[in-house]
C-alpha cells in the first residue's frame, strides 16, 4: 500500500486545528507545542472546587493548555450519544452519571469545564462531531474515550491528588460500561427518569423540541443503543452474542456488572475445593469460555479489538467471538512512540516510510475500532450480504472511493500521536512523596546495572535511558515467555489460528474476495476464513487510511517518531521488556497487572500476594505502589492470581533480585524510583 501513497507525499490536509463535537464550529486550534524539558517540579493543575481538593501535576514538558488538548481531543469512538451521556441520571438515584462522586467511584478523573470540555466529561471522554447524513443532514455528536481515559491517572498521598499523565488509569472500563448500560434502561423503563432525562435534553439543545414523535424516536434509539452496549459486553466476557449463554442481559433494577461478578464469586468457590489434579482441567474450562473481570486498570485490548473487527465488523460473530480472557494493565505511554516497536508481545512496529509513519497510524487506528470506533466494511460481492436498515448507529454519508467510511478522527489520531512523543516521563516528586535515601539509591544503582557480585543484573533487559536521551530512538527487548515466565494468556491469544470455542478456522466474512491491504492486485484474495483475526484488523485499518488520503498522508507525517531500525525475527511468543523510566508511577506490575508493588516483583513467584484489592488511588511509598485493602470511598477489585491470566508467576530468581536481603531490595527500589 505504501506505492500509493509515494506520489502523494506533497498531499496533506490542514494540521493546524482538531476536529471536536462539543464546540458549535466543530474544531479547536491545535495549542502551540514548543519543545520544552520537563523539569520533574511539582505544580497545582487546578483549585479545588465544589468540596473536591485541588490537583497538583509534575512537569512532563507539557503545560496545561497541552494537558487539556491531550485529555479531551476525540478519536472517534462513539460509545454514547453526548447528550445522552451529558444528562443520563445513574440506574438508582437522580444523580447525573457523570456527576464527579460517580466519576471517581468508577476509577476515571472529574474534570472541570472550559473550551475543550464544556459539559465537565471525565478526563479521557471526548466529543466526536456526528458528520453528514447522504441526504446532508448532520448527524448527532458521539462521546467516547479517547487515549487520556486510559493512559492518565492520579494517585492520592497525605491529602493531596497528583495527576501524572501518560501513567496507566485505575477506571474500571467494564463496571463504566454496564453501570452506563443500567442508567439507561433504567431511564428507559421509569416515566419519571424518562421525563426528566427528555427536559434536560432539551434545555441543553440535545433535541430540538419535547414531542411525541421525539420521544418516541428517542425511545427506539435507547433500546436500539441499549442492546449495542450490552452485545459489547458479551462478546467480550463470554465470547458470546447470545445472552442465554452469558448472564449480561440488562434488566430493570438488577445490576449488570454485580450479576456477572457473582459468576465470579461461584467459580472461585468452585476452584478453591477442587484437587490440584482436577484444576488443570478446570483451568483449560475458564479459559476457553469464561472471562474474570478484568477490574481496575487493566482490559483486553487485544481481545476486545479482534473480537470487533473479525466479528462484529464483518458480519460473522457467532464463528469468530472469542472471550477476551487475557487482560492486561494499560501500558506507560512516554517513551513509547521512541520504541522500535510497541504493545506488551511487540507486535506493533512504529516503523515509517518515506517519512509517513504508517506504523504508529495504523496501531492507533486499530485501537480506535476496538474501542467503538464504527466502521462500514463493503463485502467484495453485496449481492451476498443482506445490507440492514440504516440507524443512528451507523457510520453516516456515502462510501468513499477506496477503503472504507469509518468514524475515525485519522488527522486527530496524528496530533495525539506527535504530542506523544514530547511527553517525558515523571520524576519522583520529592516534597509531594517522601524524599529518595540517596545513598540507598546510589547502592541499588549498582545492584540494577550488574556491578556488584550478587547476580543481579536488571538493565540486560530494562536499559537505562538519560532524561536528556528519553526523545531519542531506542530498541526494546523481547523476552520470550518460556524464559521469563509470567502468564502467556496474551501472547498466546494473539497468534490463535483456530477459535478455541468453536475449534474453527476463523471465517473472513465480508471480508472474502478482498485482498488484505486492499489495493496490493498482485495480492491473494482471501478465501472463505482468515489465517489469524488480525488479518481482519490489517485490512480494515488499510480500508480506513485509504477513505481519505489527505487526512492519512498528514496524520502520517505527524506520527513519524521512531527513526531506527528493525530486528526481525523475534519469537512472536514473548513480552517487552523497556525502559524503567517513571516506573514508580505505573503499579500494579507485571504485564496483567498482578504483582501490586515493587516489594511484591522482588518477591519469589511462590510468596507474592495471590489477593489483593485494586482500585484506591492511596499511594504507598514505601512499597512503591497502592493500597492493597478494600477502600471506603469507592468500590475496589479484588485481584485473585489463581485465575488463568491472571498468574503472578515469572520474574523471578536471583537474575530479577528476588534472591536479594532486605537491605538490598530496599536500595534497588530506592534507585527505581530515581528513574
Amino acid at each position: 500500500m505504501a506505492v500509493v501513497f509515494l506520489a502523494l507525499g506533497a498531499c496533506g490536509a490542514d494540521t493546524g486545528y482538531v476536529e471536536i463535537g462539543s464546540v458549535p464550529a466543530g474544531k479547536l486550534p491545535v495549542p502551540k507545542w514548543p519543545a520544552s524539558s520537563a523539569t520533574g517540579g511539582v505544580a497545582e493543575l487546578a483549585p479545588g472546587h465544589g468540596g473536591w481538593g485541588g490537583w497538583w501535576g509534575v512537569d512532563q514538558g507539557w503545560s496545561a493548555e497541552q494537558r487539556r488538548a491531550f485529555w479531551f481531543t476525540p478519536q472517534g469512538s462513539w460509545m454514547v450519544p453526548y447528550g445522552w451521556l451529558v444528562v443520563v441520571e445513574q440506574a438508582t438515584n437522580k444523580e447525573r452519571f457523570i456527576a464527579p462522586s460517580n466519576i471517581d467511584r468508577l476509577g476515571y478523573i472529574p474534570a472541570q469545564k472550559d473550551i475543550w470540555n464544556p459539559e465537565a466529561l471525565p478526563i479521557g471522554f471526548t466529543v466526536t462531531p456526528g458528520g453528514t447524513s447522504t441526504d446532508g443532514k448532520p448527524g448527532m455528536a458521539w462521546a467516547g474515550p479517547t487515549c487520556a481515559a486510559c493512559h492518565t491517572n492520579k494517585l492520592d498521598y497525605d491529602g493531596k491528588s497528583l495527576i501524572i499523565d501518560g501513567a496507566p488509569s485505575l477506571g474500571d472500563f467494564y463496571r463504566f460500561n454496564a453501570e452506563l448500560l443500567d442508567a439507561l434502561l433504567a431511564t428507559s423503563e421509569q416515566q419519571e427518569k424518562f421525563d426528566r432525562f427528555v427536559t434536560q435534553l432539551v434545555s441543553k439543545g440535545f433535541l430540538t423540541a419535547d414531542t411525541p414523535a421525539a420521544r418516541n424516536e428517542l425511545r427506539g434509539q435507547m433500546a436500539e443503543h441499549q442492546m449495542w452496549l450490552a452485545e459489547y459486553l458479551r462478546r467480550n466476557l463470554c465470547g458470546s452474542d447470545n445472552s442465554k449463554d452469558c448472564p449480561v442481559d440488562a434488566k430493570p433494577g438488577v445490576s449488570t456488572y454485580d450479576t456477572y461478578a457473582a459468576k465470579n464469586v461461584t467459580l472461585k468457590a468452585n476452584l478453591a475445593v477442587r484437587p490440584l489434579e482436577a484444576r488443570v482441567e478446570q483451568d483449560a474450562m475458564i479459559r476457553a469460555s469464561f472471562v474474570p473481570l478484568p477490574g481496575n486498570g487493566r482490559i483486553d485490548a487485544i481481545g476486545a479489538i479482534f473480537n470487533q473487527v473479525s466479528g462484529f465488523n464483518i458480519a460473522v460473530p457467532e464463528a469468530n467471538y472469542s472471550p477476551s480472557n487475557a487482560p492486561v494493565s494499560y501500558p506507560f505511554l512516554w517513551g513509547a512512540p521512541q520504541s522500535d516497536v510497541v504493545q506488551w508481545n511487540g507486535f506493533a512496529k512504529n516503523a515509517s516510510v518515506v517519512g509517513i509513519g504508517f506504523g504508529p497510524l495504523a496501531r492507533n487506528v486499530g485501537e480506535v475500532l476496538g474501542v467503538y470506533g464504527r466502521i462500514r466494511v463493503v463485502p467484495h460481492d453485496p449481492a451476498q450480504w443482506t445490507t440492514p436498515d440504516s440507524s443512528f448507529e451507523t457510520v453516516p454519508g456515502k462510501n468513499p472511493r477506496f477503503g472504507f467510511a469509518s468514524t475515525v478522527l485519522t488527522t486527530n489520531l496524528g496530533h495525539i500521536e506527535k504530542w506523544l512523543s514530547t511527553l517525558r516521563s515523571p520524576r519522583w516528586p520529592e516534597g509531594f512523596l517522601p524524599a529518595i535515601d540517596k545513598q540507598k539509591a546510589a547502592r541499588g544503582a549498582a545492584i540494577y546495572n550488574g556491578a556488584t557480585d550478587l547476580g543481579v543484573n536488571c538493565s540486560l533487559c530494562h536499559q537505562v535511558i538519560a532524561r536528556e536521551d528519553e526523545g531519542e530512538p531506542y530498541k526494546a527487548k523481547l523476552i520470550q515467555t518460556s524464559v521469563i515466565g509470567t502468564d502467556p494468556a496474551m501472547a498466546d491469544n494473539f497468534l490463535l489460528n483456530l477459535n478455541k470455542a468453536t475449534g474453527q478456522a476463523w471465517e473472513s466474512g465480508k471480508l472474502e474476495g478482498k485482498r488484505p491491504n486492499l489495493v496490493e492486485f498482485w495480492a491473494t484474495r482471501y478465501g472463505a476464513t482468515l489465517p489469524n483475526r488480525s488479518d481482519a484488523l490489517t485490512t480494515q485499518v488499510a480500508g480506513v487510511l485509504l477513505s481519505d488520503l489527505s487526512d492519512t498522508i498528514s496524520a502520517g507525517r505527524m506520527s513519524k517518531t521512531y527513526t531506527g531500525s528493525f530486528d526481525e525475527g523475534a519469537d512472536p511468543r514473548s513480552y517487552k521488556a523497556r525502559p524503567l523510566t517513571g516506573i514508580w508511577a505505573t503499579a500494579p506490575y507485571l504485564h496483567n497487572g498482578s504483582v501490586p508493588n515493587l516489594t511484591a516483583l522482588l518477591t519469589d513467584e511462590t510468596k507474592r500476594p495471590t489477593r489483593f484489592h485494586v482500585g484506591s488511588r492511596e499511594f504507598d511509598p514505601v512499597n512503591v505502589g497502592y493500597q492493597t485493602g478494600p477502600d471506603a470511598n469507592r468500590p475496589t477489585y479484588e485481584f485473585d492470581t489463581g485465575f488463568p491470566g491472571n498468574l503472578n508467576s515469572g520474574h523471578s530468581g536471583k537474575l530479577y533480585g528476588t534472591e536479594l536481603n532486605d537491605q538490598d531490595k530496599q536500595a534497588l527500589i530506592e534507585y527505581l524510583k530515581t528513574l
